[in-house]
């Protein structure tokens, strides 16, 4: 089964921030994700950690600097 987010508009505010953070940084990824309500904990946690995200998200095996 495959895993459903309740919250769209967070699931869309994340993939937005991951894409900000690979073309521009980390910082500016969690600064786009926090200002479009995603806790910052919970911003910087799918940011550093990539690899503990879902095996089918585009991001997990990309390498943030």
């Amino acid at each position: 089964m495959d895993f459903v987010r309740a919250n769209n508009v967070t699931a869309t505010a994340v993939e937005r921030g991951l894409a900000v953070a690979l073309l521009s940084d980390i910082r500016t990824g969690a600064r786009s994700m926090n200002g479009n309500g995603v806790p910052l904990r919970v911003a910087l946690r799918v940011l550093l950690y990539p690899s503990k995200r879902r095996t089918g998200d585009w991001a997990r095996d990309w390498v943030l600097h």
